[in-house]
């Protein structure tokens, strides 16, 4: 397996996101934050995490018809917990709730566990892949 550079950027915004929350969670840090500051960027982090792979997302959801599509379960299965994040993402900040905080924080892990195992199984995806002969762009 071969990881791409929106990958690599993926799995970045996702640890951003799982050390922030998870540092604020347990007090080690940030703890003068709010429950809305650290939802702000847990949401924001995890939509980043999705928009880098654009292209993959138009395949996973039938707009690009150039590769074939992964299974339709794999594509209900990320519809629902995607909406599950914006769902509590939206509720957190509305309500400042620590328990739709960890919702958010635990379905953006999801979305990036399910996604990373997709990758894993489907052979090669693009061109530019993250490989001894390839530096990061």
């Amino acid at each position: 397996m071969r990881f791409t550079v929106r990958d690599v950027l993926a799995t970045l915004f996702v640890a951003v996101a799982s050390a922030s929350y998870g540092t604020w969670v347990t007090g080690a840090a940030l703890a003068g934050w709010s429950t809305r500051m650290i939802a702000v960027v847990v949401f924001a982090l995890g939509w980043a995490a999705c928009v880098t792979d654009q292209k993959e997302m138009a395949v996973v959801f039938g707009a690009d018809r150039t590769r074939p599509r992964p299974p339709v379960a794999y594509a209900v299965l990320a519809s629902v917990i995607g909406a599950l994040a914006l769902v509590a993402g939206i509720i957190t900040l509305i309500t400042a709730s620590a328990t739709m905080l960890a919702i958010l924080a635990a379905s953006t892990a999801a979305l990036w566990i399910a996604a990373t195992a997709r990758h894993v199984a489907s052979p090669a995806r693009s061109s530019r892949h993250l490989g001894p002969d390839t530096a990061l762009r």
